[in-house]
């Protein structure tokens, strides 16, 4: 049966550079910012910085205010205002005190505030019309078509919001007790272009029709309460806010957040800008951030993630670990580390290079599957014990090397300058066996086949022959390479283990059969299932945890896999895509492209394949595992079914990828706040504030490994679920 195809087609990927002190910008005293075209312009105390493509310029100029206004760039330089052009200012007019804020009105009328007073130009100058009361802040006028003038309104910070009115013109208040106004502290305000009056308070966000009916932040699904503290309207309606939780964007209807940590190096924006094309600077206490965005094909992203696979990740024989980083967000900075999971990690790699050169008969597909497949061999033959395999391995001029448990850590024969990591779990051997059967399959010549089976045999013989155990160089089991039949069905310590670990058993004797061709392998298998029921314990083989534990997630969609795709009977499968559809089902909720795009390459069932590539082209192109801050969210659900287990409350449905705690597919996706712990004030009218989960580590001070991505897509694509 053919499945569904989904072509995704472009989408909107976005971006950012920060932008520090350390390029020579006064962080903490910018005033403003704006665009001409796609110039960044940036207003500090003692000079005006221009930026472009990664190049900064300063201007001998003091500006105090920058405004862009019907494509023109206007600044306020004193008591003047001043057009902007290529980094040259030209004066337009002087006034008794310094200029505010600048409105163009839908009629094109153009009004401006100073700090006394309100203007109209007329015939190319401007005309005083009313004075204005202390503290005024921001202006929006609609149109000055209107007899008493009561489309014009002014944001003040004590006295609120005002509208002017009457023959003899004066101000009207807007009061929270006469009215729907949120508060009498307004940062900004804005007309729309229907002439609704959008503003911006401490409080948070209202809509006004310039009669009596009010539309606020309440009223909206997931518009954050607190402090709004600038507005940005483009042209064709796209609207942009800086608050104290972010920035936030409504376009075509849909809320969307830029938060601390991935986009913003603070989550207070104090003050914002959008360019011609959508570029968004952001100001905050630490810096400003210039999110970018440009249209890209899912197939184009995973051509950034496999180039960025080999350059970052790559690390000596061909292992694929995570980036340490020495410097904060900084992926030149870094540095590959040994992991405690070489060959499981690489094993996912080297699947993904398989499946892409299938797709796509790429000859740097097949070299990297190539690499990452001879340095997982390796970790087999290095050992000098048939059949064992190590995680790691490590030399001499690397980091930490001869430091560790010296128990495990071993030197290699004959070479002092290498050493290996024992004590393997059976979450190493999971990606051996999965990388060795689709690489047999895919990818490998005569010869290849032949020592691949070799070395799978080794393996699995080893298994058997020390009792479903891998045993180290001391002769011990390892901790957790248990497949004993007693331990897992009578040992109440292995209970949480019993179900995955069948899965595996059973998964690799089946790759072992399909490489070798040897009965006895088939032998054993069906003698695990009808003498030790393991089966039956892959008929539900997922044991329901809260979503706390996530490590076996991966890797009991990785087992079941070649265990669905190699399995001869029909009936057995039938029996093992219960335990799959129960799993998959209750990790729905995850959104996951690897989970998803298995369940979709096992089954004919519903996948979620859209959800599955959704979150494919929301993850953020560094990789980096930036610190998130999300609890301000009012779309958010919290989950407290893990205080029943001692365990801080974490989200019933993980938020969106681009806002989400980056981790592999054995962490926890549902974490709302990690290494954001010190704004935890930040939002004075936060109800739902809950701890952050221990652990996670996103302190902006790590890259994650490709194979998150790139898995899923060729996978995805192999099995004809994406288009290209």
């Amino acid at each position: 049966m053919k499945k569904p195809n989904f072509y995704f087609g472009e989408f909107k990927q976005y971006d950012k550079i920060f932008i520090t002190a350390d390029n020579g910008v006064d962080v903490e005293n910018v005033t403003s910012v704006a665009f001409e075209g796609e110039t960044l312009y940036i207003a500090q105390p003692d000079c005006l910085v221009e930026y472009a493509d990664g190049k900064y310029k300063k201007h001998n100029a003091r500006v105090s205010k920058l405004f862009t206004r019907s494509g023109k760039l206007y600044a306020a330089a004193g008591n003047s205002l001043a057009e902007v052009k290529k980094g040259k200012i030209k004066k337009l007019a002087d006034f008794d005190s310094p200029v505010i804020d600048i409105s163009v009105a839908l009629d094109n009328s153009v009004w401006l505030i100073t700090e006394t007073k309100l203007y109209l130009m007329d015939n190319g100058e401007f005309k005083s019309i009313v004075d204005l009361p202390e503290n005024t802040v921001c202006l929006a006028a609609l149109d000055n078509k209107s007899r008493y003038g009561e489309t014009v309104y002014i944001g003040c910070t004590e006295e609120g919001l005002l509208s002017m009115k009457g023959k003899r013109r004066h101000w009207a208040e807007l009061t929270p007790d006469m009215s729907g106004v949120l508060s009498k502290k307004i940062n900004c305000a804005a007309i729309d272009g229907l002439g609704h009056l959008w503003v911006g308070s401490d409080e948070g966000l209202n809509i006004y029709d310039g009669r009596n009916y009010w539309f606020n932040g309440n009223d909206f699904y997931s518009v954050p309460d607190g402090s709004f503290n600038d507005m940005y309207f483009a042209a064709d309606g796209k609207k942009y806010f800086a608050t104290n939780t972010g920035v936030i964007t409504l376009i075509e209807g849909k809320i969307s957040y830029f938060s601390y940590g991935a986009w913003l190096m603070h989550p207070t924006v104090t003050k914002l800008a959008v360019s011609d094309k959508g570029t968004i600077a952001a100001v905050t206490p630490e810096g400003i951030s210039l999110i970018t965005s440009k249209y890209m094909t899912l197939a184009e992203k995973a051509k950034h993630y496999d180039d960025y696979a080999v350059k970052y990740y790559t690390r000596n024989e061909g292992y694929q670990v995570s980036r340490q980083l020495r410097k904060y967000g900084d992926i030149e900075s870094g540095w590959l580390p040994n992991s405690d999971n070489d060959g499981l990690f690489t094993g996912l790699y080297c699947a993904s290079q398989c499946f892409r050169y299938a797709v796509t008969g790429d000859a740097e597909a097949k070299a990297n599957a190539k690499k990452a497949v001879e340095a997982m061999i390796k970790l087999t033959e290095i050992t000098g014990r048939k059949g064992f395999t190590a995680r790691a391995t490590r030399y001499s001029h690397e980091e930490n090397f001869g430091t560790g448990n010296r128990e495990e850590w071993h030197y290699c024969e004959n070479n002092s300058d290498c050493e290996w990591l024992g004590e393997t779990s059976s979450d190493e051997m999971t990606g051996h066996y999965f990388a060795y059967g689709i690489y047999f399959d895919l990818v490998a010549d005569k010869k290849e086949k032949k020592k691949i089976a070799e070395v799978v045999k080794n393996i699995t013989d080893h298994i058997l022959e020390n009792n479903f155990h891998l045993t180290d160089v001391d002769g011990v089991p390892t901790t957790w390479a248990n497949w004993e039949p007693d331990l897992l069905n009578n040992d109440d310590r292995w209970y949480y283990e019993r179900g995955t670990n069948s899965l595996e058993i059973l998964s690799f004797l089946k790759t072992t059969y399909h490489v070798t061709g040897e009965e006895k392998y088939n032998e054993v298998f069906d003698m695990l299932i009808k003498k030790h029921h393991y089966a039956m314990n892959c008929m539900q083989y997922k044991v329901e945890d809260g979503h706390v534990a996530h490590i076996d997630d991966q890797l009991d969609f990785t087992n079941i896999y070649p265990l669905v795709v190699y399995t001869e009977n029909e009936a057995h499968k039938e029996i093992f895509k219960m335990g799959l559809t129960h799993h998959w089902e209750y990790e729905r909720v995850e959104r996951s492209p690897m989970f998803n795009i298995v369940y979709g390459a096992l089954t004919n069932n519903c996948c979620d394949i859209e959800n599955a590539v959704k979150s494919l082209a929301e993850m953020n192109l560094d990789l980096v595992r930036w610190p998130m801050y999300n609890s301000y969210r009012k779309d958010i659900v919290w989950d407290t079914e893990q205080e029943e287990m001692g365990i801080p409350a974490q989200l019933k449905y993980p938020v969106e990828y681009s806002s989400r705690v980056l981790v592999h597919y054995d962490g926890n996706q549902f974490v709302c706040d990690s290494g954001a712990e010190r704004f935890v004030d930040i939002n004075k009218k936060e109800v739902n504030r809950t701890s952050t989960l221990p652990g996670t580590g996103a302190n902006g001070m790590r890259s994650e490994m490709p194979y998150i991505y790139l898995l899923p897509y060729w996978m995805g694509r192999y099995h004809g679920l994406i288009g290209d």
